[in-house]
């Protein structure tokens, strides 16, 4: 009598256990589906910058600035070197370039590097999130102090097809990641915002990245 009512509990304990792992995960899912990644009208938020999956890319498709050097109307390849690694802007990717040259020519103002290409160390170094795009050519961040500078550069991005943006009190991220979801933003690293549901400004951006 006593091993049978054992065995219950013992049964019971297990199912417990079961159900408040499923709740857990659940739980997160749904933080994640409706909070952190906030699914709106207007894209995406995701406080990480999306890390993305690893891919094999390839050089065929992607060539690098080193293997298929194009003409630059407002920058030189110098300009996204990594600091560590003189020579490395090189390493940008060519459909990055095009992007970006068209956002600025889109734009009408100065666009200034603050980071371009970034070898491994340098973007440790400099608190970067793991695989981050720059470590492959795929980003720059463009100096920009004021909102409306902000605004533009943003603006300007989207026309040019840029669909990856951080928003920082100095400077915006703009990446086009082919190993990345599309269409999010995310709000500088130490103010942290959550959006939810998608509604960038009432998650405290000071404009939605998706329709300024």
């Amino acid at each position: 009598m006593l091993k049978g009512i054992l065995k219950n509990q013992k049964i019971q304990l297990t199912l417990f256990a079961i159900a408040s792992i499923a709740s857990i995960i659940a739980t997160w899912f749904l933080y994640r589906r409706l909070f952190r990644d906030g699914i709106g009208a207007t894209g995406y938020f995701d406080d990480e910058g999306g890390l993305g999956d690893e891919i094999t890319e390839d050089m065929a498709k992607y060539p690098t600035y080193g293997q298929q050097p194009v003409i630059l109307d407002h920058f030189k390849i110098s300009e996204f070197d990594s600091p560590d690694a003189p020579g490395s802007g090189n390493k940008m990717r060519v459909q990055f370039l095009m992007m970006y040259n068209a956002a600025r020519n889109k734009a009408g103002i100065p666009f200034v590097i603050n980071s371009g290409y970034r070898t491994t160390a340098h973007n440790i170094q400099v608190g970067g999130v793991p695989k981050s795009s720059h470590t492959r050519g795929w980003a720059a961040d463009t100096k920009a102090l004021t909102i409306d500078q902000q605004a533009a550069i943003v603006r300007a991005g989207r026309e040019a097809g840029f669909t990856r943006f951080g928003i920082y009190k100095t400077f915006i991220h703009m990446d086009c990641d082919p190993a990345k979801k599309m269409n999010v933003a995310w709000y500088g690293k130490n103010t942290n915002v959550v959006a939810k549901g998608g509604d960038f400004v009432k998650a405290g951006f000071p404009f939605d990245p998706f329709t300024v």
